[in-house]
């Protein structure tokens, strides 16, 4: 049996700009903190927790209590809950609705795994009207490292599965840090977006909407180099 490990932001959800917006305004309403670098492969790693960590370090000279993180998730989760009054800012990628219920048809089995935290992920997937129910899920509440929480997910899947070993897994995301983490963990990657390609990745689709293209890139798919 086969694994296929989603992204979200960017990759199932058409919402890095929301997500980035709702972010940093949340720094800014909670913690007065601004000029933060958006540039996000800047950062040690990639994800909601370590960019928090290291926008304290760097703004307030020390790490966040937990108490603080989560008061900047609320605020956060408030935010895109507000910009909800805008459904566009939500959007599915196209053909991400039905994708995970055609490979799953397929005999696919499918997880998530996402640098965001997991009650915003949860919320964004919602919105797009993307179906996650009994889904395996990590995110950055279970670690800072993206390799780490795709660690996770694959554990998570064997267990919930009741798979010791799975004879491929593949990952699916939008980001440089994706392909990062791809290198990193020798995994198959297929990378959603153009953009991508400039950074040496093969195996790239636009969107969900070609579900014969999805299948021969899921067979095809080697990990980047």
């Amino acid at each position: 049996m086969q694994l296929v490990i989603f992204d979200i932001d960017g990759t199932l959800t058409d919402t890095n700009k929301v997500d980035a917006d709702c972010f940093v305004r949340a720094f800014y309403e909670e913690f007065n903190i601004l000029h933060i670098n958006q540039n996000w492969q800047d950062y040690t790693h990639s994800t909601d927790t370590g960019i928090t960590q290291q926008i304290f370090q760097k703004q307030l000279g020390r790490f966040p209590s937990k108490e603080e993180v989560l008061r900047l998730k609320r605020r956060f989760i408030d935010l895109l809950n507000q910009a909800t009054q805008n459904s566009d800012l939500f959007n599915p990628v196209p053909g991400a609705t039905s994708v995970i219920s055609k490979l799953q048809q397929l005999e696919y089995h499918i997880a998530i795994a996402t640098g965001g935290w997991q009650d915003s992920a949860k919320f964004k997937l919602q919105k797009a009207g993307i179906d996650f129910n009994n889904l395996p899920l990590s995110s950055s509440d279970d670690s800072l490292s993206r390799e780490d929480i795709i660690k996770i997910a694959i554990l998570r899947s064997k267990k919930h599965y009741k798979i010791d070993t799975f004879q491929k897994t593949i990952f699916i995301g939008d980001g440089t840090w994706d392909v990062k983490a791809a290198i990193n963990l020798k995994l198959p990657f297929i990378g959603v977006g153009k953009a991508l390609a400039s950074k040496g990745v093969q195996y790239i689709i636009n969107d969900f909407s070609n579900n014969k293209e999805l299948q021969n890139l899921l067979i095809n798919a080697k990990p980047p180099t």
